[in-house]
């Protein structure tokens, strides 16, 4: 059976290491909000140690009552990711709208799932955590826009099992990722809201822009053994660049990570010469630093935390399309990226 060598990106930011190292109120709340899945559902949730991505993440926060909400999204907003797949949009719009009510203001019946009832819950702790309403309505504005400038624009590449341009897979994913959504829980993180009229400065877009596609091509190469084996899993940028390019997969490997490496230059580059943001300059560079450790710490997580999100033992049953991985007649192995450039260059091919 033929290998096929994928590098493990690395970065030339921080790896902070978190003073958390397990997460008791996992199993509380599988049990209480998110019984609305199958035990088998809920087990292969236990496998991905979610706890662990968020710790990497955002590793910086050591007090519990801060990282408890933090907490709640990552769970939440991961296990809907799953939980919407391939739903129908009529369904997808519906459950967009909710979503922004309940984030906003508006706590669930009692008869709602419990992805409703944990974000409500981490509403109000990040009130009393002293977040103000401006960033509240951001986080929802946000969600609702992962959902229908992210989810809803991949739905029918998935359902068709077809591939966007690169340039058209490049803006889903910056939405679809979720980034743009969990980079504003650096700001939960710090304890500190960045003014709006910071938050929206152009650099600052430009720097969670560059960092949600970073994400994104981190997460397609940690997930690429799973979406080669799966119907309907199109939105990676390796099988992007191999549709669009007609290229082999190993080269589509190495033009997506000149991309990476290209977008992790960028913000360097805008980052060595930041604006004059006068008394928030401490706060805009404070900021700056979370949000590229969540970079290196997300990569971690998926090399070293023992995760099993991307095997077929692990990967959560979607509610709608299939969790089935086909055989392959290759394998997927991910190496350091010394390693894979002397592999390349022992084979006389550019890198």
């Amino acid at each position: 059976m033929k290998t096929v060598l994928v590098p493990i990106p690395s970065y030339p930011w921080p790896r902070v290491l978190s003073p958390f190292v397990e997460f008791p109120e996992e199993e509380k709340w599988f049990r209480e909000d998110y019984n609305f899945l199958d035990e088998e559902t809920r087990n292969r949730y236990r496998k991905q140690r979610l706890y662990d991505f968020v710790f990497n993440m955002w590793p910086v926060t050591s007090d519990p009552e801060i990282m408890r909400p933090i907490l709640r999204c990552g769970y939440y907003h991961t296990i809907m990711d799953d939980y919407v797949g391939i739903m129908p949009l009529d369904e997808l719009k519906a459950f967009a709208d909710r979503t922004y009510e309940v984030m906003l203001e508006e706590d669930p019946q009692p008869n709602e799932i419990g992805i409703f009832h944990q974000m409500a819950a981490a509403r109000k702790e990040w009130i009393a955590n002293g977040m103000p309403l401006f960033w509240i309505e951001r986080m929802a504005r946000e969600f609702k826009e992962y959902f229908v400038y992210g989810v809803m624009e991949e739905t029918p590449f998935k359902l068709s099992n077809t591939y966007p341009s690169v340039g058209r897979y490049l803006l889903i994913r910056m939405y679809s990722i979720g980034q743009k959504v969990f980079v504003n829980l650096t700001e939960a993180a710090m304890g500190q809201a960045l003014p709006v009229h910071i938050h929206g400065h152009p650099a600052m877009n430009r720097i969670r822009e560059l960092q949600s596609m970073i994400i994104a091509i981190q997460n397609d190469f940690a997930s690429i053994r799973k979406e080669l084996a799966t119907d309907n899993e199109t939105l990676n940028i390796i099988l992007v660049i191999m549709h669009e390019y007609k290229i082999p997969l190993e080269e589509a490997i190495a033009e997506s990570l000149k991309m990476h490496d290209e977008m992790v230059r960028e913000i360097d580059s805008i980052t060595a010469c930041l604006p004059d943001f006068g008394p928030y300059q401490k706060m805009v560079e404070d900021y700056i630093y979370h949000v590229k450790i969540m970079v290196h710490g997300l990569n971690a997580f998926y090399y070293e935390s023992g995760t099993k999100r991307y095997t077929q033992e692990g990967f959560a049953i979607p509610k709608y399309g299939t969790a089935n991985e086909q055989s392959l007649d290759l394998e997927i192995k991910h190496v350091e990226r010394d390693y894979w450039i002397k592999n390349l260059k022992n084979n006389n091919k550019v890198v």
